[in-house]
């Protein structure tokens, strides 16, 4: 049976009154009929209503059932089923029938598509591709002869700090199917525009790096790179595509999520760190304002299953589409020193130049509010300065095992080991 405490069911919440209201049914009084074995967890819990919540937890996934009805997922009641095990409330037993059809339906469901994959018509899939590849070509052209006419008419000239002139050429890579130069070129613009004390080497360098993807686009080989390169202008791998491909096997420690509210979606990182690999990974995922997110297993756990990584240059995003049983993450993790971090980040810009940042994690390292410590150097720290005092708090002087995102210049930390715990911070 999984074995989660009760800080790792509240890290599975959707927010702090999740966790409020879930507290408060935590207790024996309101439930009836429950139960639990390896698989799954169930429950009834009563409600205003006349009759009592339906409520399951499936801990393959992790994956919630409530008949309440709540957009939470997971909601209070499946919150305060777990907290009433981790607190030892909760027997051994057999499932009702009602968890075993719903068990069986998940256990027979087919992998779901990426949101907005097409079911392909061979025959049409490869006219669209080539159709595209055409618009595509054509952008990046276009976009290699404007990068070389801006510069040449300098960096100081009017039509560069105007926004029009970004906006209204990130529309036409929009038009060619480019969507990643056009959000590249609006970024610069709102650099040109705003003009900050380090505008002129921002801008250069941002000019500098989309002139190197044109020039990528139309001479990479076949290989990781082009992989890169197509990736960086918009093109998405197909899911089935991706699982079709070698897995990577490993245990991995779940380290942080991080959600970012945009205007149009909601994107979530969760972090992971292969164990015995010594290798990050990424699972995202997307959803509308509002909108559940795909739930994934809690940060400060572990489970073995075999990651599909997407092609580029520097595999970093992955597919998990099913998950050995979750343990407790180690309080230890990754390997070596502050020297390792920038020898990993170097080769990773080396393959892949248009990184802005990379994750890395230290395995001993003593952490203060303005950096983190290791035999051979240390690492500014910046970011959230909750996560940097959580740090501090966490280690309390000692030596942690950090992990964080190194963009050239400073560590944001998200995660931390004390040997005995691994926190999201």
């Amino acid at each position: 049976m999984t074995d989660w405490s009760a800080a790792t069911v509240e890290g599975l919440a959707p927010d702090a009154a999740s966790v409020a209201a879930a507290r408060k049914l935590a207790r024996p009084a309101p439930w009836t009929e429950t139960g639990s074995d390896e698989r799954a967890v169930w429950g009834l819990c009563r409600g205003s209503g006349s009759k009592p919540y339906e409520v399951a937890v499936d801990q393959d996934g992790p994956a919630f059932k409530c008949s309440c009805p709540s957009r939470k997922i997971p909601c209070k009641h499946v919150l305060a089923l777990l907290l009433l095990r981790a607190s030892g409330d909760v027997a051994a037993g057999e499932p009702p029938e009602r968890v075993v059809e719903w068990l069986g339906a998940r256990s027979s469901r087919p992998a779901p598509r990426e949101p907005g994959e097409p079911v392909r018509d061979p025959e049409a899939a490869a006219r669209r591709a080539a159709e595209r590849e055409a618009r595509v070509a054509g952008g990046v052209e276009d976009l290699r002869l404007w990068l070389r006419d801006a510069v040449r008419g300098g960096l100081g000239a009017p039509r560069l700090h105007a926004w029009d002139e970004w906006d209204g050429f990130a529309a036409r890579m929009v038009d060619a199917q480019a969507p990643g130069a056009a959000s590249r070129l609006r970024s610069l613009g709102g650099v040109a525009a705003a003009r900050p004390d380090d505008w002129p080497e921002r801008l250069l360098s941002g000019m500098g790096l989309l002139h190197l993807l044109c020039e990528a686009y139309a001479t990479a080989p076949d290989g990781p790179l082009r992989d890169e390169v197509r990736t960086l202008l918009g093109w998405n791998a197909g899911r089935e595509d991706v699982l079709a491909g070698p897995r990577v096997e490993d245990r991995w420690a779940v380290l942080a999520r991080v959600v970012l509210e945009q205007e149009r979606l909601r994107v979530q990182r969760t972090w992971l760190w292969g164990l015995d690999e010594e290798r990050p990974a990424l699972l995202l995922d997307f959803a509308p304002p509002g909108a559940p997110l795909t739930v994934r297993p809690p940060a400060g756990t572990s489970f073995r299953a075999g990651l599909a990584f997407y092609p580029g240059a520097t595999p970093l995003r992955a597919i998990l589409d099913e998950t050995g049983a979750l343990d407790d993450a180690p309080g230890r993790f990754g390997h070596g020193g502050v020297e390792a971090a920038l020898a990993a980040t170097a080769a990773a810009v080396a393959a892949n130049p248009w990184l802005d940042e990379w994750p890395v994690a230290l395995a001993s390292a003593v952490a203060d509010v303005d950096a983190v410590s290791a035999d051979d150097g240390a690492l500014p720290l910046r970011g959230s300065m909750r996560a940097r005092w959580r740090l501090v708090a966490l280690g309390g002087g000692r030596p942690l095992s950090v992990f964080g995102m190194w963009n050239g210049e400073a560590l944001a930390p998200l995660a931390a080991g004390d040997g005995e715990r691994m926190v999201a911070l």
